[in-house]
């Protein structure tokens, strides 16, 4: 097979899933490399594979390492259009969506661990979490406005992929979007490469304790 991916678990790893998702959509056939992560010889193991920041997913491509999910996704875009709009304008506000996510929502990522097996979990929901989950229903508020159909630019493409693991955050954690949102919430969960992810997730036997968080037994 021409690519390599290299990518953590299933169950934990968001930026893994990205990357696992892309590649699943554009069609590209790739070998798995798998990782465990938060082991002490982790990092060494990536930056082995060619990740020189020692963290995953990593993208390789004959000789040439790709590292950073943004930079994979830019990578594939060169050979595969479909990972962005056609249209000018809703592509460049596919890549500002999906920056944000890239670098922003870091209240919700530390409170919220992906966890896509786990259900009913306890997360601390400070201002700042609620912040971010009203900023991410904003965007999700936007589907089907910038084209026909009913993800955020009509085809599902590479902005979509970048909120899956928000979506399974999400659930995990028991939080229910505004009305304008969770239609495309739902959508997300559905969509039948993310339900293959979570079923793979599922089936992985290793446990990461620090991303266990208590279950929510107010939930019934």
């Amino acid at each position: 097979m021409r690519f390599k991916l290299v990518i953590g678990s299933k169950n934990y790893s968001s930026w893994s899933m990205r990357a696992w998702l892309l590649l699943q959509f554009v069609g590209a056939r790739f070998e798995q490399i798998s990782v465990d992560l938060y082991q002490p010889n982790s990092r060494e193991l990536v930056r082995g594979l060619g990740g020189q920041t020692g963290l995953v997913p990593v993208l390789i491509d004959g000789e040439l390492a790709v590292w950073d999910t943004l930079a994979i996704a830019e990578t594939l875009y060169e050979e595969y259009p479909q990972i962005w709009p056609q249209d000018y304008a809703r592509r460049a506000r596919a890549r500002s969506y999906s920056g944000e996510v890239h670098s922003g929502f870091n209240a919700l990522r530390e409170a919220m661990p992906v966890n896509v097996r786990g259900r009913n979990r306890l997360a601390r929901r400070t201002a700042a979490v609620d912040a971010d989950i009203a900023r991410v229903c904003e965007i999700w508020g936007t589907a089907g406005h910038y084209s026909e159909g009913s993800w955020l630019f009509g085809s599902f493409c590479a902005a979509d992929i970048m909120f899956a693991p928000v979506a399974a955050r999400f659930q995990t954690y028991d939080v229910t979007p505004i009305a304008a949102a969770a239609g495309y919430f739902e959508l997300l969960l559905t969509h039948p490469l993310i339900v293959e992810w979570f079923a793979l997730g599922h089936d992985e036997p290793q446990v990461i304790e620090r991303f266990e968080l208590p279950l929510n037994n107010t939930v019934r």
